[in-house]
């Protein structure tokens, strides 16, 4: 029986929290607030923030944090550009390793009120013209928690307008797969931004919030905000993965000089490292009603995160796999059998020759039939579903434009030269289906058959996995050992290394490709 772990640290990390959260609730409603208007806010920056009802305090995670909750930037594994076009903002954050993540941001860099053109016909426009501010930011985790602080110096939109300094601090932390926690103070001691003269021109009074996100499914987020000052609430559902989600959110304000109530909707895409964020935003005081961000990520081809490893050892099998040599470059892949974390339906027989820990490993995942095929060439299985999804989505008879078949787009010519018993075709476009005629089209031959070939990839471009995908697209002869790759390898590789980015960051998802690549074994 699989030992459960315990949740004694859960429970200590929640009680923690809320003892917080309480010490500082009891702080601000004792304080005796400044608001005498608006302007006592800084105004809120980020497409993607503002359309989630600006309920973006515990679920932050691009180079936009700061302007929402600076210790989001502690999730960052990659450096992140964000330009927003409506606001004039620049966010850039990169993570250096161990120190954690440093970010900036630049805000309200329009040379008018909109984006490049100033005109009633321009709908992509925001706030009023020099609104500036310039922060700092760093974050790091430490342990469960991920803590962040920002420093800055925020402009009044006067001319003569002096510089004022901000502080902003924030915490996170998911206490488990559904629910996360964070807090965030912003201008911790007050603002107060004065003419070149001397006169008071604005002030910017605490602004303490709350901030929660719920995740019942891997693409439901439930993401809610409570400001304590001044008292607001925002909420929004999304709905999506980390390359496509469409989102509705709404914010109420318990202010009488605020709007009461206002609403989004939009959508982000993300794909081979690009972003686009669009929000449509439906308030009474907000003239422009189209926000758009960009961004790309950036800081290596291959992430440590998106980097599949080759093992030095290789895999006991009758069946006849590459070898793998033992000198891989640093900086290349490694393809290791990883195993999702699903229920356990019976304990497997293991060889004595296994250690215990990978006794214990095997333990706890039932005897699907794909994760011993990824086993037994010794591919991780997230790698392996990334390539079938890239290949054929996971249809048994897909047929491409040039003739490749089956899960693994098998070639007739390479699939017999791995033994696979394919009739010879006058038009290889219209093969027989019949899975007794056309082995590529058997699932377990043709995805046995396609591992086989790519691990003799993998050795051949000396375990540079960007390569050996390309090459798998393209046809090693259209490649050299030493690069580089086409375009439409490139692109191939990268849509591969997504999906098992993907994979690896969604345990939900890989367990539902898996029980779909289990089924058709079956």
């Amino acid at each position: 029986m699989k030992n459960q772990p315990s949740t004694f640290p859960y429970r200590k990390r929640g009680l923690l929290l809320i003892a917080t959260v309480f010490l500082l609730l009891a702080y601000f409603l004792g304080q005796k607030s400044t608001l005498s208007d608006p302007l006592n806010l800084r105004p809120e920056v980020g497409t993607r923030g503002i359309g989630l009802g600006g309920a973006f305090i515990s679920g932050a995670d691009d180079a936009t944090s700061p302007l929402w909750n600076p210790a989001g930037l502690a999730t960052l594994q990659r450096g992140n550009l964000v330009y927003d076009l409506s606001q004039g903002a620049v966010s850039l954050a990169y993570p250096i390793k161990p120190i954690g993540t440093f970010g900036v941001n630049f805000l309200d860099l329009n040379g008018s009120d909109r984006f490049l053109l100033n005109h009633t016909a321009n709908p992509i426009g925001s706030f009023e013209l020099g609104n500036n501010q310039a922060l700092l930011s760093y974050a790091r985790k430490f342990g469960p928690l991920q803590l962040g602080v920002s420093t800055g110096y925020s402009r009044a939109p006067y001319y003569g307008s002096l510089w004022a300094q901000n502080y902003d601090v924030g915490v996170m932390t998911e206490l488990n797969s559904h629910f996360a926690l964070g807090m965030r103070l912003r201008d911790i001691s007050g603002v107060t931004i004065r003419h070149k003269d001397g006169q008071i021109l604005q002030t910017f009074d605490q602004q303490f919030a709350l901030g929660a996100v719920l995740t019942p499914h891997p693409i439901i987020r439930w993401h809610n905000r409570l400001d304590i000052m001044p008292t607001c609430f925002g909420t929004s559902l999304e709905i999506g993965n980390k390359t496509i989600a469409a989102r509705v959110g709404s914010t109420f304000t318990f202010n009488d000089e605020l709007p009461s109530q206002s609403w989004s909707v939009g959508f982000s895409l993300n794909q081979l490292g690009k972003q686009l964020h669009y929000t449509w935003l439906n308030q009474e005081n907000h003239a422009y009603k189209h926000l758009i961000s960009i961004g790309m990520s950036f800081g290596g081809k291959e992430p440590i995160s998106q980097k599949p490893e080759i093992s030095t050892q290789t895999p006991k099998s009758n069946t006849t796999v590459p070898s793998v040599t033992a000198q891989t470059p640093i900086s290349q892949p490694v393809i290791q059998t990883q195993k999702p974390n699903l229920p356990p339906t019976h304990t497997p027989q293991t060889p004595a020759a296994k250690s215990e820990t990978e006794t214990q490993q095997k333990q706890t995942v039932p005897e699907y039939q794909s994760i011993q095929i990824a086993e037994k060439h010794n591919i991780e299985v997230a790698l392996m579903l990334a390539i079938i999804y890239a290949e054929s989505n996971f249809n048994p008879i897909a047929v491409s434009k040039n003739g490749a078949g089956g899960l693994m787009q098998m070639m007739p010519g390479t699939a017999r030269e791995l033994g696979l018993k394919v009739p010879q075709y006058q038009d290889k476009r219209k093969p027989n289906l019949n899975s007794n005629i056309d082995e590529r089209f058997n699932p377990y031959k043709n995805l046995n058959a396609g591992l086989i070939y790519f691990k003799g990839l993998v050795e051949k471009y000396k375990g540079n996995l960007t390569l050996a995908l390309g090459a798998y697209n393209v046809g090693p002869g259209k490649v050299k050992v030493a690069g580089p790759l086409s375009s439409r390898g490139e692109k191939y590789a990268d849509r591969v290394l997504s999906r098992y980015q993907l994979y690896r960051d969604n345990i939900g998802q890989l367990e539902t490709d898996l029980k779909r690549l289990e089924a058709l074994l079956n």
